[in-house]
């Protein structure tokens, strides 16, 4: 690969301004090719792949497009790269979502991390109006794993006040809208989900029947 090309790649992209993925593997090449002295076929593909986004026919889209993320679509995408920061998928595109704040995804990027159902189903969950209100009594819905969930915090009885709603959702599954609640007789809070809950009913007591003289 012809080292004088690598090399007025290098100095045109430190023009530029890199973020997210770009900035990591332009940096990544660079330290690459000062020890080695050249790149793969592979490298420079890649290398001449992000010149191109500098091209001015690119940088007037990625401009129109990065306007229409920031105004249109960014607070979504705080929500959906929290869910998928837990998940292992789409990984570093949501850390550079959730940490970086004048980044913008591509387009195409932002199609992918956000028309599938999970992300869809995660927004969904998001934007419904909450089940509950704050100072509202709820139960502990008796499944296995909240059976188990109850016994790691040591949590002694099966009612608890909501305390607040988080502005998270970390699950596609249905009814997975966040809140922190207050068992009763524990002075800790603890995270649940909505599915996991159900309104407070004190048990009715037995009347006790007269005795026949």
């Amino acid at each position: 690969m012809d080292s004088t090309k690598i090399q007025e790649a290098f100095k045109f992209l430190s023009n530029h301004e890199l973020v997210g993925w770009d900035k990591g593997f332009v940096e990544s090449v660079t330290e690459w090719f000062e020890r080695h002295n050249g790149l793969s076929e592979k490298q420079y593909s890649l290398l001449a792949n992000i010149v191109e986004k500098f091209s001015p026919e690119n940088l007037q889209a990625k401009e129109e497009w990065t306007v229409e993320y920031h105004s249109k679509h960014a607070a979504n995408a705080k929500i959906i790269a929290k869910y998928y920061e837990g998940t292992g998928y789409f990984t570093a595109l949501a850390r550079d979502i959730l940490f970086e704040e004048t980044f913008a995804p591509s387009r195409k990027q932002w199609k992918a991390i956000s028309e599938n159902k999970y992300a869809q189903k995660v927004l969904a969950t998001y934007h419904q109006d909450p089940a509950y209100t704050a100072g509202d009594m709820v139960a502990f819905r008796q499944t296995d794993e909240i059976k188990r969930f109850l016994r790691k915090h040591e949590v002694p009885f099966n009612g608890a006040v909501v305390l607040e709603y988080l502005e998270e959702v970390v699950s596609h599954a249905k009814g997975a809208k966040r809140l922190k609640v207050l068992p009763v007789g524990s002075t800790e809070p603890v995270l649940t989900e909505e599915r996991h809950l159900k309104k407070f009913r004190k048990k009715k007591k037995k009347s006790k029947k007269k005795a026949k003289k």
